[in-house]
């Protein structure tokens, strides 16, 4: 068995039969999709190739791919576009994170067919709006007001969408009373035995957080999300707030630890679980939290709760078909919230201070270094793919 395949086949050990399935059509979709799922092969490769040992470190999403940019609202309602995903969220530097996103460029651009002239550009314009960014010492954030082109399209579709009629879309009556819907696609059946004990460990959130007051808890479901994640514990439930009269969605997921640990030779702050490194890691890097945000602990694992967002509010390649320009012009401003969360989260538990991220990022090797380090390893990817999809012919 090829090596690539057997270390797919072991990150991947103990994974149900149903969704094994699930996530190997979705491995086979496309080379970018497969990067979007393995992102313990990208963590192994950038650190074998670039022989990382960071002296100015900061905190990173993990997985940082062109797809993990999205829509949602915060706690305080207001629509945020930022980086969404902070599973495998460490204490590392920032070269993973920049090389990630560049990686997922270049493989997304040989599914766009775009001349490789056109994507070495990018990638330096890419890393120059990076840089840019961090000497300008200023974390800010992408704000609806100003959004423009692809962004604005996002920004206005949150803004301007019925929130019931989303929830209505995935919910149906049963006995009189509105149930999610399990179409076998989205959502699969749990026995009434596990959502009483899910409720019940729901229940005490209740009266210790302020976002869940009056909520009582409808129905729920096993969740089928994502790539990289599939095979992990997952839930959706149904919420209804007694004062307000609404009905809400949460999205429970199970954590994991993050892809780079054992790979780092770096000393992690102290956490008291996996779900307080994810959300510990996302309050740094985002500019405002998502609804909901909270860790829970069932059937022995910890999870991440938060409000559920549609899939139609991520960034995601198939907008852009062949629109090869457009997708540059949106990489550039996803460069820049790189930029404001790396900014953000500087000078904090362990992180570097942004003048000693500025004076690293601005030595012309280093910006040299990203661009070639991701064309290296988006053809690692590209190869795993190829090696990956003669297997399961």
């Amino acid at each position: 068995m090829a090596s690539v395949i057997k270390k797919i086949d072991e990150f991947n050990a103990g994974i149900p039969a149903n969704l094994h399935d699930i996530k190997w059509k979705a491995l086979s979709e496309s080379a970018f999709r497969f990067l979007r799922g393995t992102d313990h092969l990208f963590a192994a490769d950038f650190i074998k190739t670039y022989k990382f040992k960071p002296k100015v470190k900061a905190w990173i999403s993990g997985d940082l791919h062109f797809e993990n940019f999205g829509t949602f609202k915060g706690e305080n309602r207001l629509v945020y576009f930022d980086i969404n995903d902070f599973d495998e969220a460490i204490l590392a530097g920032p070269e993973p994170e920049l090389v990630r996103f560049l990686t997922s460029m270049v493989v997304a651009s040989g599914v766009m067919k775009a001349p490789s002239l056109h994507v070495h550009k990018a990638l330096h314009e890419v890393v120059e709006a990076y840089v840019d960014t961090i000497q300008r010492r200023k974390a800010l954030m992408l704000e609806a007001e100003v959004a423009h082109g692809a962004f604005r399209k996002y920004f206005e579709q949150l803004d301007s969408r019925d929130r019931q009629a989303f929830i209505a879309s995935r919910t149906t009556k049963h006995k009189g009373s509105m149930a999610i819907k399990t179409d076998g696609l989205r959502y699969l059946p749990i026995s009434n035995e596990l959502k009483k004990q899910l409720f019940a460990k729901l229940e005490p959130l209740t009266a210790l957080q302020t976002n869940f007051e009056h909520l009582v808890f409808a129905d729920a479901a096993f969740r089928i999300a994502g790539t990289g994640s599939l095979g992990l514990e997952r839930y959706c439930v149904l919420a209804y707030n007694k004062k307000k009269g609404k009905h809400y969605l949460l999205d429970i997921k199970e954590c994991r630890p993050s892809c780079y640990t054992g790979l780092l030779d770096i000393k992690q702050p102290k956490m008291k679980h996996e779900a307080e490194r994810v959300i510990t890691a996302g309050y740094l890097l985002q500019y405002n939290a998502p609804a909901f945000l909270a860790p829970f602990f069932f059937n022995d694992k910890w999870f991440i709760i938060k409000e559920l967002q549609p899939v139609s509010d991520k960034m995601a390649l198939t907008d852009f078909g062949h629109d090869f320009k457009t997708f540059v012009e949106v990489t550039q401003e996803m460069a820049r919230l790189i930029g404001y969360s790396h900014l953000r989260s500087s000078g904090h538990l362990g992180a570097s201070t942004g003048d000693e991220l500025s004076k690293l990022v601005s030595k012309k090797q280093w910006q040299k270094d990203m661009v070639e380090l991701s064309g290296e390893l988006a053809r690692k990817n590209n190869k795993y793919y190829k090696e990956f999809m003669e297997h399961n012919s």
